[in-house]
């Protein structure tokens, strides 16, 4: 938490909390009148963010929420209180986007986003309502189409195979693309991630990221983020932020891909009258760090300050 060099009296909005570990390091390193606001669409971090901050009781507040909704869950949930003006009241010196998927997430059998996972195909953080429109148009269509927002499983029966080429290549940039999409929707129906892992491996060459990371890395990737519209939320969440950060209040955002941390360096530029860069390259983890959590390896910091 360096970056944000927090006050005794500091506030904190944690917009993807889990298991509270970054609110935890927050807390610690202020006073009892410092508080702290969580965030996260999966009920399940929740429960155990409430567990691992439960020593300090009503300086936290926990939000079932996607940060997409970030103002309106903030607001209509009464956690901030409506300034006479209306509009959003800045509240938080520092807030705080932490966008890799949780360990607990990875772990769970029973949520289809381990390779290993004998689960049905589901892929989502949590209920699947009111998300932003897809960048992909065919996204949109096929929610229209069902009524609802479609989860993995609703992406690999209901889109063409082209169309689910183009939902693996923009959202993975997967350069097999084509002949994963092909591979899958001539094995249909598919019946759980461990079995989608071993057709996307057997569609691309047998030399492919050998080595560095699994062939179904970027595949899985892109079915998460397109389910969960993640790249849509952050640009429709980042706005809120900043209009929620009090003067001279810090914005962070940890990505993990390139999709990710390419709109959160447009963000900062395109809005350069209202935001100080105080990263003029993204941080990246040191050796000690990448040690003691590999995961972080691909992980990019990138801050700035409300002028």
């Amino acid at each position: 938490m360096n970056v944000f060099s927090p006050t005794p009296a500091s506030h904190l909005l944690d917009a993807t909390v889990g298991h509270g570990g970054h609110t935890r390091a927050y807390l610690e390193g202020t006073s009892a009148d410092s508080t702290a606001v969580g965030l996260d669409a999966d009920r399940e971090a929740l429960k155990m963010a409430a567990e691992n901050l439960a020593e300090f009781g009503n300086r936290v507040q926990l939000v079932c929420a996607n940060f997409a909704n970030m103002k309106d869950s903030l607001l209509g949930g009464g956690i901030l209180p409506h300034p006479p003006t209306g509009g959003s009241p800045p509240l938080f010196h520092h807030i705080l986007f932490d966008l890799g998927i949780g360990s607990h997430q990875l772990a769970d059998p029973n949520r289809g986003f381990s390779f290993a996972s004998g689960a049905e195909l589901g892929m989502a953080y949590g209920e699947l309502a009111a998300l932003p429109p897809a960048k992909v148009a065919a996204l949109n269509a096929l929610q229209n189409h069902r009524g609802y927002l479609p989860d993995v499983s609703d992406i690999l029966s209901g889109l063409t195979a082209a169309d689910l080429a183009e939902v693996i290549r923009f959202y993975g940039e997967e350069r097999y693309a084509e002949r994963i999409a092909r591979a899958l929707k001539q094995s249909l129906p598919i019946s759980s991630a461990k079995e989608l892992a071993h057709l996307i491996t057997d569609a691309v060459p047998g030399s492919y990221e050998h080595g560095r990371i699994h062939p179904a890395t970027r595949t899985f990737q892109a079915l998460r983020i397109a389910t969960n519209r993640e790249l849509e939320a952050l640009e429709v969440a980042l706005p809120q932020a900043l209009d929620l950060l009090l003067p001279q209040g810090v914005l962070a955002v940890i990505s993990f891909h390139s999709l990710e941390d390419r709109i959160v360096k447009n963000f900062v530029r395109q809005h350069k009258d209202a935001l100080e860069i105080l990263t003029k390259k993204p941080t990246r983890a040191g050796q000690a760090e990448i040690q003691r959590n590999p995961r972080s390896r691909s992980a990019k910091l990138r801050a700035a300050r409300k002028t």
